[in-house]
């Protein structure tokens, strides 16, 4: 597979972060609106046996990727010790590929190493409309919150996309994402939220040709049963409750069924057998629209972890 580094600029708060397996799903969307439905299944055509025709990363600050999740006898003891400063150092500069793995954890930097407010958090309030009187009624004032993710001013972002180019092209990939950036991503999109402009898109001809005995992952994914070395493979798990999107969001039941993942940044040991991804495409999850598929799919890049083990 190809691999396309994109380059983007928030316009607009985000409902949602900007992950590799929610992106998927927007991409699909797009597809499907740009170039029909037909062509959409045509391309999810064995997604589920091993044959995506694309990966979606996370997005990153540019020139960053994530730390792996590595247990702390990996790391190189330096003069900083307070944990809770160390587990602030969540991104990589990109340059720091080139060192060992055990003094990536001192090259980290934090978000506000980075740039202040690079990311923050507000709540946003609202309150519920009865439909029928377009007014919150006399008998009900139902308030809430929801939160938003606000990114500095012009700072620019970058993730990454593994596409087969025989199947889906840079310039259709481009216009999709261009397409996504005008609409908006996530959640309250209809409201403003989640919009971007599109920067560069470039082809990425290094960062996925490294070679190691491990690897990490650049989204969350379903490793399960691929026969990793599960006694030098580390990550942290999350369940995505998923939501249909587009106009499968009112039809229906809106819900997907929940999926187990390994988050962002998981560290796999053994033989990826010369794949650039690690993962796999999850089917079943949706009542309403058995052909929905879950990105379990993550881009990875190769590392090398010490032969001397904690």
């Amino acid at each position: 597979m190809d691999a396309l580094k994109i380059t983007l600029t928030p316009q607009t708060a985000f409902g949602t972060p900007l992950v590799g397996d929610t992106l998927f799903g927007h991409l699909c969307w797009g597809i499907a609106e740009a170039y029909g439905a037909d062509r959409l299944r045509e391309l999810l055509h064995g997604y589920c046996d091993g044959t995506p025709f694309l990966i979606a990363s996370d997005a990153f600050p540019a020139g960053y990727l994530p730390l792996p999740t590595l247990p702390s006898a990996y790391w190189t003891a330096g003069d900083e010790t307070d944990r809770k400063a160390l587990k602030k150092r969540q991104w990589l500069p990109l340059e720091a590929l080139t060192k060992p793995v055990r003094d990536w954890q001192q090259h980290a930097r934090s978000n506000d190493d980075i740039a202040a407010n690079l990311i923050s958090s507000h709540s946003q309030a609202h309150n519920s409309i009865n439909r029928a009187i377009s007014s919150t009624g006399d008998a009900r004032f139902a308030p809430f919150a929801s939160e938003q993710n606000w990114y500095k001013t012009g700072s620019a972002w970058q993730l990454y996309l593994l596409h087969d180019p025989a199947r889906i092209t840079r310039d259709e990939l481009a216009q999709i994402l261009k397409n996504l950036g005008h609409s908006g991503y996530g959640r309250d999109a209809s409201t403003g939220l989640g919009k971007y402009h599109l920067d560069t898109v470039e082809a990425e001809q290094t960062l996925f040709a490294r070679s190691g005995n491990a690897a990490m992952t650049l989204a969350p994914c379903c490793p399960q049963g691929q026969d990793f070395d599960g006694d030098h493979s580390y990550y942290q798990t999350l369940t995505r409750f998923g939501r249909h999107g587009n106009v499968q969001a009112t039809a229906g039941n809106p819900f997907k069924k929940p999926v187990l993942m390994a988050q962002t940044g998981a560290v796999f040991s053994g033989e990826r057998h010369g794949r650039t991804w690690i993962g796999q495409g999850i089917g079943g999850i949706s009542a309403t629209l058995p052909a929905t598929v879950h990105q379990g799919y993550a881009p990875a890049i190769a590392l090398e972890l010490e032969e001397k083990h904690p």
